[in-house]
């Protein structure tokens, strides 16, 4: 499946800020079962942007804007080829075995982490999932799946950006971000490594920004997609953007800025069909006011000498509200 991908933030703020310091988490990534064909980011005002990878390979983009404004626009443009295997054709002849936890790539996906809180609560829910008759990792993976969808409800706006697992959890309750956070806890605590994944769905009807799981089968298998809050294992209708150990490690968007101003955001996305590469991504990145990522990270312009890092950690965070309505906009119109 061919898709293009449309993502614009606009941030607006009540009275004049500068000194911002903004990073993105918008460019799909290319691996095995998808591949990027294009891609560009425009961001108004113009600002330099910097490419590099996070600690988990996912591709960031950042930026500074110095001098006094009160609204900023960030859009992004992607073209991205989906040819994802069917995962249980893969998972049929894997065996479920703890040799799988103790393989270096996975490890890190067996800890608690900042949402993902192995409390008393959630150490109960895992117990209690049954798996002593799952003889493959398929079998395991379904098994947790079905125990988080009896636990949880989709309901929206009860739970917010930085709600840790065991709230969502003593609420039964919660929107896509809260089906994964929790089927990471189950999966970890009974030693399944997983991971959560940012990124984008074309399902019709619903809003395009998603979250889901990606689970260890080996090193023959790799990692695979599972979406618990609509039940299903991952086909082609799903582009992944970022991974980590929870939402906290990919935002969308994500940043810092010094004034005294309410701010606000507002989300549109739109992930669509097409049959070629659009001509508008297909052309050099030097295009007025847009940059592009084609000579990979690092290569942008705009980096930060020392002491401009040193003052912007000083600058009030802005995180939270950024974080809290990206959330709500990727979960506005999901059912499950």
């Amino acid at each position: 499946m061919l898709l293009r991908i449309d993502h614009e933030t606009r941030l607006t703020y009540s009275a004049p800020v500068t000194e911002s310091v903004i990073e993105t988490r918008t460019v799909p990534l290319s691996q095995d079962d998808q591949t990027v064909l294009g891609y560009k980011l425009r961001v108004t005002p113009p600002s330099p942007v910097t490419g590099y990878r996070d600690g988990f390979g996912n591709r960031v983009e950042l930026f500074n804007l110095l001098t006094p404004y009160t609204e900023i626009a960030i859009r992004a443009a992607a073209c991205v080829r989906v040819q994802r295997p069917i995962a249980t054709e893969q998972l049929r002849e894997i065996a479920w075995m703890p040799e799988l936890a103790r393989q270096v790539e996975a490890m890190e996906f067996l800890r608690s982490s900042p949402q993902v809180d192995f409390a008393q609560s959630v150490r109960e829910f895992a117990d209690a999932v049954p798996l002593s008759d799952c003889a493959t990792v398929q079998e395991v993976a379904e098994a947790i799946m079905r125990a988080v969808r009896m636990q949880l409800r989709y309901e929206k706006k009860v739970t917010a950006a930085h709600t840790r697992v065991s709230e969502s959890l003593a609420l039964g309750r919660g929107v896509c971000q809260d089906f994964t956070h929790l089927y990471l806890a189950a999966a970890r605590l009974r030693g399944l490594p997983a991971r959560y994944v940012s990124g984008y769905i074309h399902q019709p009807g619903e809003l395009a920004t998603h979250a889901w799981v990606q689970l260890w089968a080996g090193s023959t298998v790799g990692w695979v997609n599972l979406d618990p809050t609509h039940g299903k294992w991952v086909e082609s209708e799903h582009v992944v953007t970022a991974v980590g150990r929870d939402f906290s490690d990919v935002p969308p968007n994500r940043g810092v800025w010094k004034g005294d101003a309410t701010e606000t955001i507002a989300v549109a996305v739109n992930v669509q069909p097409v049959d070629r590469v659009p001509a508008d991504l297909a052309e050099p990145t030097d295009s007025p006011g847009w940059s592009g990522q084609e000579g990979g990270p690092g290569t942008g312009r705009g980096s930060q000498s020392q002491s401009q890092q040193a003052r912007n950690r000083a600058f009030r965070q802005q995180q939270s509200q950024q974080q809290q309505t990206e959330s709500r906009s990727n979960d506005e119109s999901h059912t499950p």
